[in-house]
């Protein structure tokens, strides 16, 4: 049978979801996930009627949800962040090798052979040779790609725009001087292209921190990239190859932020794996709080705690401490011989 995680692994890069975890109640523990069309997966302990009543609200909830005896956390899980950028001259490839650095997926597009050996030299996980009209129409968009618009022509910037506009996506920015990227964005719109699109393209692309070189560019579009896509992203979800681990069921206890207060510095939905040998993959926000998870995960790994927990850990400001508290629900993994839901 498919478990939870393994369903979430296996789906991830088809769109958004969203996962279902009773936190406190007789079923502590049991997992729900959801897509638009309906449930993908429900642990044997997770209600039927519960299910029926996430499934009538929809895809748009999240954090504490409280039905049924039960308190269950609710949080959106998407594919891993994915950069789309056309172009691969010095400026890109810096920004491909920032962007690495950050975890992105890269596809980069040029046309030149030259250019695209270097764009995979850069770092980026795909480089496609073709005439950039041709390669974005191949190329889907979701709530999770940025694209990036850096190519040696103004009119294969156009043409990628207009691409790029008929896609759903998190991010659009274009490389140019104010002047012309206003031409263009003015371009745009006398073509009937969605005027809310065209206002929320980033153009010229990148904070303004005064950057001059490539790699200070590179810096400045990745800045502005973590801002907007920080800001739209609708859930925490799972580290890289945290759920291809889960799914492979070790032995420990999963962390994950369920409730947030103050100034804590990380939100619900982060997530922490603590293993039997003191190994932890994430984290939950450092310092004391993380310290705190860490010494309670590891009591009941050798006392073979089955139950999980919640807890709560306040962090006053201080010199070294944010301020604020936060509660973290501890969900013990039983190993390979256990079989998940």
């Amino acid at each position: 049978m498919t478990g939870f995680f393994e369903t979430i692994t296996r789906r991830k890069e088809r769109g958004l979801m969203l996962a279902a975890w009773i936190i406190e109640g007789k079923t502590a523990g049991a997992k729900a996930l959801f897509e638009r069309e309906g449930c993908l997966f429900r642990d044997d302990g997770f209600p039927e009627g519960l299910t029926a009543a996430i499934c009538a609200a929809g895809m748009r909830q999240e954090g504490i949800l409280e039905k049924a005896g039960c308190r269950i956390f609710l949080e959106h899980v998407s594919g891993r962040r994915k950069l789309v950028i056309c172009g691969a001259g010095h400026v890109s490839l810096s920004v491909i090798r920032v962007c690495a650095t950050l975890g992105f997926e890269i596809t980069a597009i040029e046309d030149r052979e030259e250019y695209a050996g270097k764009a995979r030299e850069a770092g980026a996980d795909r480089v496609i040779c073709k005439s950039f009209g041709e390669a974005l129409d191949g190329i889907g968009g979701d709530r999770s790609t940025a694209f990036v618009i850096m190519t040696r022509e103004h009119i294969h910037d156009v043409d990628c725009l207009r691409r790029i506009l008929r896609k759903p996506y998190a991010y659009a920015g274009m490389m140019g001087s104010r002047s012309r990227t206003e031409q263009i964005r003015e371009q745009m719109l006398r073509e009937g292209y969605d005027a809310g699109k065209v206002g929320e393209l980033h153009m010229p692309i990148g904070l303004p921190i005064g950057s001059r070189t490539p790699e200070e560019i590179a810096v400045s579009v990745a800045a502005e990239l973590i801002q907007v896509m920080n800001a739209s992203d609708p859930g925490e979800g799972f580290p890289e190859g945290l759920a291809e681990e889960l799914a492979g069921c070790p032995r420990g206890v999963l962390a994950m932020i369920v409730e947030k207060s103050g100034e804590a510095p990380r939100r619900p939905g982060t997530k922490m794996l603590i293993r039997e040998d003191g190994s932890i993959t994430g984290t939950v926000g450092g310092g004391y709080a993380e310290a705190q998870i860490m010494l309670t995960a590891g009591k009941m790994i050798r006392e073979g705690i089955r139950e999980c927990r919640l807890v709560s850990i306040g962090m006053q400001k201080g010199t070294m401490q944010c301020g604020g508290e936060i509660t973290v629900f501890l969900m013990p993994l039983e190993g390979k011989g256990e079989k998940e839901g």
